[in-house]
């Protein structure tokens, strides 16, 4: 499809449908991005003061809340009030969802899921203008690789692997906005062939994925000498992992072009954006991201803590000082780039192992999370999979869980393996953290002994499937095409 006609039409017709102002944002944030950071810092105070005014007035589990801490939202620093409020946890979200809302009447909202940092499913709702706002945000950090709104894209992204084939809605939309999505489940060689080629013929100037995933793809073509002409291409983009040093060599060399990053969820929203000078800034118009010790007291700047965030924009479920369960730091620098965007430093915690499916095909493991996330009866999960690809996986139930439970259970994840792979269930009351306090919803040690092409990127992969991760399903599914 044109560009031109893709970016001034086809795209601003299809947010207008959907009731999101993107484009109208998307020049305000090209406008607010050159703001010094004091004047971004009273940009945040209105809208934080109008957030915490909306919730006040709309919520009644935050009227109580501000009862109980003394807080004046109209007379208060919105700061200091924000400072005055007890950390947020999915526990709290998850108990408190209905009398959390505070946009009754005031438009409409999509209820979303995530698996979470812990495996634990997360359901919460998320207003046009929060969606409004991502989209913005991630046109502009596109903009600074100089890739328009309407350019031709590859999401490398979460596409399960029952599913057969798109929807006819999403292949139309898809062709209309100049989108072309394949599955980062399955990086299976037969798959990755066919992606290759299917993204020559695309001809993109932009990938947008899992790190994983797309580095794993460049592996395989490396290897195997495939090396498809893609002469639009401006750069990658990734997110929903953490992005180390060796996965960034091989996108780069591979397609020659810059590796940009992301961080955000699907729950908090997109907060930072890796720039062309290479640091990570973020979305300040749209989220206060705070770093905080175990016990939630700040850390000072550069020190890595856990990030917590405040989406300004989300009243459908507002998440105010939202523990995201991901570590990383602040720094309290200026960027080359000369925007006055805060910057986040060090990202670290967990990262998604890829799982071995019984044919020897390696697929992520988002494709499980996807499955076990939604399914009714479970509360919290982990993915264990031994050297032998059996899987042994942990349930804590919430609510009913009973043997019909169970089967769909060993189901789904058969779905995504394939039936010989055998699966044993463990009801349980909890499900212990690692020694660093971090769970992990997927461990697999069944990658290790699967053989992969390429000595240098197959040691790296080795090494980056047990390093801890700070931001999949958090933050895997934040940007979903």
């Amino acid at each position: 499809m044109n560009q031109a006609l893709v970016r001034h039409l086809l795209y601003p017709v299809h947010e207008r449908l959907f009731g999101r102002e993107t484009f109208r944002l998307l020049a305000e944030l090209e406008r607010t991005q050159w703001l010094s950071a004091d004047a971004l810092r009273g940009y945040q105070a209105g809208k934080l003061r109008d957030l915490l005014n909306g919730v006040s007035a709309g919520s009644a589990y935050y009227r109580r809340l501000f009862a109980e801490r003394g807080i004046d939202t109209h007379s208060t620093d919105p700061f200091e009030a924000l400072s005055r409020l007890p950390l947020l946890n999915k526990g709290a979200i998850r108990s408190h969802l209905a009398e959390m809302a505070a946009c009754s009447g005031q438009g409409a909202f999509r209820v979303m899921s995530t698996g979470g940092s812990t495996g634990e499913p997360l359901v919460f709702r998320v207003n046009r203008r929060r969606e409004a706002f991502d989209k913005s945000a991630r046109m502009r950090a596109h903009r600074w690789f100089g890739v328009e709104p309407g350019a031709k894209e590859v999401y490398v992204w979460g596409v399960p692997i029952g599913r057969r084939r798109q929807d006819r809605w999403r292949s139309v939309r898809d062709f209309l906005l100049n989108d072309l999505l394949i599955s980062a489940f399955d990086v299976s060689p037969a798959a990755v062939r066919a992606y290759l080629g299917r993204i020559e013929s695309f001809d993109p100037e932009c990938i947008f994925g899992y790190p994983s995933s797309v580095s794993k793809m460049c592996d395989f073509a490396r290897a195997e000498g495939l090396a498809p002409r893609l002469e639009r291409l401006r750069a990658v983009f990734v997110t929903g992992e953490v992005l180390d040093a060796g996965q960034r060599r091989s996108i780069e060399s591979f397609f020659g072009v810059p590796v940009a990053d992301g961080y955000g969820g699907r729950d908090a929203g997109f907060c930072a954006h890796q720039c062309p000078a290479g640091l990570m800034h973020v979305t300040s118009e749209h989220v206060i991201v705070e770093v905080v010790d175990g016990d939630g007291r700040p850390m000072p700047m550069g020190q890595v803590g856990e990030l917590v965030v405040t989406n300004l924009d989300n009243l459908a479920t507002p998440f105010i000082r939202y523990r995201t369960g991901d570590m990383g730091a602040l720094l309290d620098e200026s960027c080359p780039c000369g925007r006055g965007l805060g910057v986040i430093g060090r990202l670290e915690g967990r990262r998604t192992d890829h799982l071995v499916a019984g044919d020897g095909a390696l697929r992520h493991a988002l494709s499980v999370i996807y499955v076990l996330r939604d399914l009714p009866g479970v509360g919290q999960f982990q993915v264990h999979q031994r050297s032998d690809r059996s899987i042994d996986l942990k349930i804590v139930p919430h609510g009913g869980f009973d043997e019909a439970a169970r089967s769909r259970a060993i189901a789904g994840v058969r779905d995504c393996l394939g039936e010989t792979i055998a699966v044993r269930v463990d009801v349980v009351e909890r499900i212990d953290p690692q020694t660093s306090g971090k769970y992990r919803h997927v461990v697999s040690d069944a990658a290790d002994t699967t053989t992969r092409r390429g000595s240098d990127a197959d040691s790296d992969a080795r090494e980056r499937d047990h390093c801890d991760r700070a931001s999949v399903p958090a933050n895997a599914l934040a940007a979903a095409p």
